[in-house]
């Protein structure tokens, strides 16, 4: 019997190695083809190109309509995102103010430059500020973008007038105690991952699910749309600049130093966003000691593009609240 029992053991552990290498072996295979006939989308965003701290980074300017010498907006787009996902509101926030928003190495249309940590994104922002000769702007982050517009504003203060955090709290710390950091997804093995990041970018069907899961029923899925998500992606190096970003530990600030930040804050946040929820928005709020919060019910986590008119409307009186600070 308990030969049987080995024998069986050693026929499964062999098929589940046989099973391993033709799935290493196919994906090396498909990774091959996709080098061979790679997908490029003629899709060229809009804007131009700044040296920020070294970095080549694409940005969007949209102009004031009315002039008013309000401080500008820079919108900073969280993990996986480029400039487009502020493409439906800015021209809306640019009313009266300048608006820039621009794409964090590893993502959009920027050029992939390691270590993708948020010491060197903090640099990015700087640089971007410095060679945009932005006074004193207000920050909106997105996402994880709001970690970066906070580590702004802890190493300098003086260069902002606030920071608006948005659907992010600027920390990858988890847990009833927030001190399970967020750790990187190193089980993305090589050439597995690759592979399977490459297939659904290549295609719109995916895309178009993901997106519109996480934007609403307001949010742009016709063809065009996808493709302004998935033409970043597909450029050379764009699949390993995302995997190398998803492999390494969330970027983000200790609650400790979330609660140093100095200069004014808000938070806005979706009701239905199930990675920023009412409970920790207002923990953020309590965290940046400030009272300056606004709830957008009913909207999820990429409300800015799905539901624009009314992320802008939440968002004008926290700019305007700001200033007056």
């Amino acid at each position: 019997m308990r030969r049987r029992v080995g024998t069986w053991a050693r026929r499964i552990g062999l098929t589940l190695l046989a099973l391993v290498a033709l799935v290493f072996a196919a994906s090396a295979a498909y990774l091959g083809w996709d080098r061979l006939a790679p997908v490029r989308l003629d899709v060229r965003a809009p804007g131009f190109d700044v040296d920020a701290a070294g970095v080549r980074t694409h940005v969007e300017h949209w102009p004031a309509v009315r002039p008013s010498g309000r401080p500008p907006l820079v919108l900073v787009p969280g993990f996986a995102e480029s400039t487009y996902a502020w493409s439906r509101v800015a021209p809306l926030l640019a009313a009266d103010r300048d608006v820039y928003a621009y794409d964090v190495r590893g993502y959009g249309f920027t050029d992939y430059v390691p270590p993708y940590d948020l010491a060197a994104d903090t640099d990015q922002l700087g640089g971007v500020l410095a060679a945009l000769s932005l006074q004193r702007p207000i920050v909106v982050g997105h996402s994880s973008g709001v970690a970066i517009a906070l580590s702004w504003a802890l190493r300098a203060p003086g260069t902002v007038t606030g920071v608006v955090a948005a659907n992010g709290d600027g920390s990858p710390y988890f847990g009833a105690d927030r001190t399970t950091p967020g750790g990187g997804g190193r089980w993305l093995v090589d050439p597995v991952a690759p592979a399977i990041v490459t297939g659904v970018v290549r295609h719109r069907a995916p895309i178009r699910w993901v997106v519109g899961a996480q934007c609403g029923p307001g949010c742009p899925v016709d063809d065009g749309a996808i493709d302004r998500w998935r033409a970043p992606f597909l450029r050379p190096g764009g699949v390993d600049a995302l995997l190398a970003v998803a492999r390494r530990p969330l970027i983000g600030l200790t609650d400790a130093q979330v609660a140093t930040v100095a200069v004014p804050t808000a938070v806005l946040y979706s009701s239905e966003d199930g990675s920023f929820a009412r409970s920790d928005a207002l923990a953020t709020a309590a965290r940046l000691r400030t009272d300056r919060v606004a709830e957008l019910p009913g909207a999820r986590h990429l409300a800015l593009l799905g539901e624009p008119e009314r992320f802008a409307a939440a968002l004008v009186p926290l700019l305007d609240a700001l200033e007056q600070r």
